[in-house]
């Protein structure tokens, strides 16, 4: 069972479900209108029926597979119908079945044939009736309706079009091919005689028609292009000039004929030929009209303007230049045009000329500006340039040697900024800062050249010289205190137990200070190696007294018992005697400990050995070691083995009663070290290299300052012979020489010595091993003065190869080394330079008077009469010049323009064709060149040829 039909028909009052046979009069009711698109619709079925299909059907029969039945509509299958076309003029019903498959049909509805009516057809692409060559027309404005008031749609309507042209007085004829909705007229329609056209259009709805009347007709004619054409025409009298009166009227009209032309459609611009003459109008009178602006608000004063006006003007060719009715604007530019004052401006110019030259000074072949500081040469500059300011364009760069200038403002700004380094040397820094800084600054003040340095006041070398010595008095202090703190044997100072903390102190205070200073200051420090030892002395003789003083109390001290007592005693003593003399020589409790020998008793358990007399006298021998001063190396030595020997034949009973035998043993360590001294000392005396003994001798005394004081007693007289005998070592000598030598060779920023004598002490101090090389302290002067001898030598070549070719190349080169290494070249050579560079300076008179002569060509925006003689004169004047004069001829161009204007007017004038010739394209040629030229080529040309027009 259909369970969706099952469902609907349960909804349905029971009544209607109730089946009845229905009769043959029983029918579908349908309600609508019967024309095409309206909406037909089943309102009405029979009574107690279930209607679930329907299909409206054509009251025309068919025969089929089933035999003879009416034909469906296709897809018509709802309860409603939309009338289509095909509809139009037939019989239609509508059958509904039901689910128990019984029909019923509606009565036959007659749908209204169609009765179309069209519009005459519009065209759009015409203009007031009119149509181009070229343009194309298209149908518009078509309207079809149905007579019997059926809403037709546009998708229902087909158009077809035919166009046709008048032929005859009413007659028109088709057009082959010519059936679109658009229509483009062809080129030569009017050549054809097609100059009338119209169109008829034909509806289709369905298999109905309508057929239009004639559209209007629509002409085809040249008539705007060639009014537009002929008025462009009219502009030109011929190629080279408008035909103009008012310059405004003009401008009006050509802009009209502009807005003819763009009203047009793209076919017909094509039509008109002459567009080029409208469109260079348009610009031209866009830029007279610009100029004519530029010359109203220009400002007389302006030279730069005037002159870009002036400019601007000679560039218009002849067709432009007849916009500029009656030479008005001509006129205007001439009248603001302003000749140099020649005479004036020359006198001033060499006045110029003078002064700048006058800004520098020479002596001793050296170049210096006269002003004496920079206040005052920047002030000579200011007025220099303001000076030249106010020359006319033509003459400011006639003044010579403004690079004097440049360099002036460059030496100014060099010297300004080493004033400023000097604002970080304030007082207040420490003499290691001020040294430090003033080091930066006169490594800049060196690298200035000797026009710079001269411009440097005073007081600022005396402030840089100030703090470059700012470490001197420290030095002094510090050699002095030094001094006082250092000696041979002993030191010579007495110190106690109150005064010891104040000299450790003093002490460390120095080397402090030391480590502050500068390299070159801590270099004139005498015997700060001295001090640092005397600093270790201190330190390893306050630990001996430390070690008295325990001592001391300890043997105040009641209950010590005698053996601890005498290994204080002992192994102090020994500390003591391993000190050298300089050690000994500050433990101020020395005395006072050695008078304090410990008591030592001897316990022999009631037993006296028979050699306790020998073992007495033996410790009576033993206790004179103590003092060994009193004896020689050999001497001790002798007494040494003696005890010794002594010393091993007593019984171990009586050994007991030796209890100074410390001081044996400690005699015989003297002995032993002494001993290897002794072969330091002959490994020294044998060598015979000079260098390796000196340095042989240093390790000896090296060793002998850290022996203990007994051991350097024992060995001074050696050790003195030693140094008495030994050779001078020369190398010494020489490096103290070198460092000397060094230091001498710069003064006052100046080399006092020759490039050969630099390159002698590089050679000597080359020599020298690495060792030797860190004690030459001026090492940083010579190495300075060697990149200084290196710079002058490359100077050197480039003047031997350029100078007498190319000076200028030598003279930059020159004024760029510093002072110092200008003073490394000869004065000879200096002078020649100097020379050479004064003589580029000197003005150039006829350099100037051809200034003048250039200047002179134009008066007014306009040339001379005899230019060309005038510049066939000034050009052989010119050639005459030496290269370095023709660059002081700053207008040369003018000169070089003139000459080409000359050729370009006679180039004109070599294709000249009069007017009436029969050879008009030879004439043509001519008139296009001669109206190419400028209005200052114009003038020359009819000044130069009067009788060719």
């Amino acid at each position: 069972m259909n369970k969706k039909l099952f469902l609907t028909a349960a909804a349905i009052p029971v009544t209607l479900i109730v089946p009845t046979v229905a009769s043959a009069a029983e029918t579908v009711s349908v309600t609508g209108d019967n024309i095409v698109n309206a909406t037909l619709k089943v309102d009405k079925l029979p009574n107690d029926t279930i209607v679930n299909a329907y299909q409206w059907y054509y009251l025309e029969e068919i025969t089929g597979e089933e035999g003879t039945t009416n034909k469906p509509i296709s897809g018509a299958t709802s309860i409603s119908l939309k009338v289509p076309v095909e509809a139009a003029g037939k019989s239609i019903f509508v059958e509904a079945t039901t689910t128990d498959g019984k029909k019923f049909k509606s009565e036959p509805r007659t749908i209204q044939p169609l009765e179309l009516d069209i519009t005459i057809p519009t065209l759009e692409g015409q203009s007031a009736g009119f149509v181009a060559p070229g343009e194309t027309v298209k149908v518009a404005g078509i309207t079809v309706t149905d007579k019997n008031g059926a809403k037709l749609q546009s998708d229902q309507i087909t158009y077809s079009y035919q166009w046709f042209y008048k032929l005859g007085d009413n007659s028109f004829t088709i057009i082959e091919g010519a059936s679109g909705s658009t229509y483009t007229i062809p080129k030569d329609a009017i050549e054809k005689d097609i100059k009338n056209i119209a169109v008829t259009v034909k509806a289709k709805v369905g298999l109905s028609f309508a057929e239009s009347k004639l559209s209007d007709t629509i002409t085809v004619s040249k008539e705007p292009t060639d009014t537009l054409t002929k008025e462009i025409k009219d502009l030109l009298v011929n190629d080279n000039k408008y035909n103009v009166s008012s310059f405004t009227e003009f401008g009006a009209k050509v802009a009209e004929l502009e807005k003819n032309y763009q009203s047009l459609s793209t076919a017909a611009k094509g039509n008109v030929s002459n567009y080029d003459v409208l469109k260079r109008a348009l610009a031209d009178v866009e830029l007279i009209t610009k100029l004519n602006e530029k010359w109203s608000k220009i400002e007389t004063s302006n030279e730069k303007e005037i002159k870009e006006l002036e400019e601007a003007y000679n560039k218009l060719d002849l067709l432009q230049r007849s916009l500029d009715v009656d030479e008005t604007l001509y006129t205007g530019i001439k009248n603001l045009l302003k000749e140099p004052n020649d005479l004036e401006e020359i006198k001033e110019v060499r006045r110029l000329n003078q002064a700048i030259i006058n800004l520098l000074s020479y002596e001793h072949s050296l170049v210096k500006y006269v002003a004496s500081d920079i206040d005052s040469l920047q002030e000579a500059v200011k007025t220099i340039e303001a000076d030249i300011e106010k020359l006319s364009q033509s003459y400011r760069a006639a003044v010579q040697n403004q690079a004097i200038l440049t360099e002036a403002k460059s030496d100014i700004k060099k010297v300004e900024q080493l004033i400023k380094s000097f604002d970080k040397l304030a007082t207040n820094l420490t003499p290691n800062k001020q040294v430090t800084t003033a080091k930066s600054i006169r490594t800049a003040y060196e690298k200035l050249t000797y026009k710079q340095l001269k411009l440097v006041p005073d007081v600022y070398v005396q402030r840089l010289t100030t703090a470059e010595r700012a470490e001197e008095s420290q030095i002094i202090n510090l050699n002095n205190v030094i001094d006082s703190y250092i000696g041979d044997d002993v030191y010579p100072f007495d110190p106690s137990a109150s005064s010891w903390q104040s000299h450790v102190n003093n002490v460390n205070q120095i080397i402090k200070e030391y480590k502050s200073l500068t390299k070159a200051s801590a270099a004139q420090i005498i015997g700060y190696d001295n001090l640092v030892t005397l600093q270790k002395d201190l330190k390893a003789a306050e630990k001996v007294i430390k070690d008295m003083d325990a001592y001391q109390k300890l043997s105040a001290t009641t209950g010590v018992t005698e053996s601890k007592l005498n290994s204080s005693y002992t192994s102090t003593l020994k500390a003591y005697n391993n000190l050298t003399n300089l050690q000994q020589s500050l433990v101020y409790n020395a005395d006072e400990f050695l008078l304090n020998t410990p008591k030592i008793s001897v316990d022999g358990n009631g037993k006296v050995p028979t050699d306790k007399a020998a073992a007495e006298a033996l410790k009576a021998d033993i206790a004179k070691l103590a003092d060994v001063t009193k004896y020689s190396f050999n001497q001790l030595e002798t007494a040494v083995n003696t005890a010794s020997e002594s010393y091993k034949k007593l019984s171990s009973a009586a050994r007991k009663y030796v209890t100074n035998y410390y001081l044996l043993t400690a005699a015989n360590k003297d002995i032993t070290g002494v001993k290897s001294f002794y072969k330091k000392i002959q490994t020294a005396r044998e060598e015979t290299d000079a260098t390796k003994k000196a340095k042989k001798i240093e390790t000896v005394q090296k060793a002998y300052a850290k022996l203990p004081a007994n051991q350097q007693h024992l060995a001074k007289e050696q050790y003195e012979a030693l140094l008495k005998n030994q050779n001078i070592d020369e190398n010494a000598s020489k490096i103290t020489q070198l460092n000397n030598d060094i230091a001498t060779i710069v003064s006052n920023n100046h080399y006092v010595v020759t490039i050969e004598s630099i390159k002698n002490l590089s050679t000597q101090y080359s020599s020298l091993s690495s060792s030797e090389k860190k004690l030459i302290t001026n090492y940083d002067i010579l190495k300075t003065a060697l990149a200084d001898v290196k710079k002058v030598e490359s100077f050197m070549k480039t003047y031997e190869k350029s100078f007498a070719s190319n000076p200028s190349t030598v003279i930059k080169a020159y004024e760029k080394l510093t002072s110092k290494q200008v003073s490394l070249i000869d004065a000879g050579t200096r002078q020649l330079i100097i020379d050479k560079q004064k003589g580029q300076q000197q003005t150039n008179e006829n350099a100037l008077s051809l200034i003048e002569s250039i200047n002179s060509l134009l008066v007014k925006g306009e040339y001379i009469d005899g230019l060309q003689e005038k510049v066939s004169e000034i050009r052989k004047a010119y050639d005459a010049l030496s290269d370095a004069d023709k660059k002081v001829v700053k207008n040369y161009s003018k000169l070089t323009q003139a000459e080409g204007d000359l050729k370009k007017v006679e180039e004109v004038h070599a294709i000249y064709e009069p007017a009436g010739s029969s050879n008009d394209t030879a004439r043509k040629a001519w008139q296009t060149a001669f109206g190419k030229l400028s209005k200052r080529l114009e003038l020359l040309y009819t000044n130069m040829y009067p009788t060719e027009q």
